[in-house]
């Protein structure tokens, strides 16, 4: 069997963080609504899902962190969108879609 390395090995470790991101009920509805609502802002979402702010708030930073989401502050508001420039996110939107 031959070892993966280099790019290739990299991409996978990037799709397996995202996986495991998405592994959790809360956060796949997450990005269910966000994929609905592009742009909708953390209080949205709480009143959404029914969670606190700082809850919602840390689900979206481990999306954050994996690569699926992007942050933009409006005022005093923080706004999240998926990253569909990122070339692994529109397969896996795809495949999820």
């Amino acid at each position: 069997m031959k070892l993966m390395s280099g790019p290739k090995q990299q991409q996978q470790s990037e799709l397996v963080n995202k996986f495991n991101a998405l592994g959790d009920k809360t956060r796949f509805r997450l990005l269910q609504l966000l994929l609905e609502d592009d742009g909708i802002c953390v209080s949205e979402l709480a009143s959404e899902i029914k969670i606190s702010n700082a809850g919602v708030s840390q689900q979206l930073k481990i999306m954050e962190q994996a690569g699926i989401l992007t942050r933009k502050r409006m005022g005093q508001k923080i706004c999240y969108s998926v990253d569909l420039n990122n070339e692994s996110n529109k397969k896996l939107m795809k495949l999820l879609g």
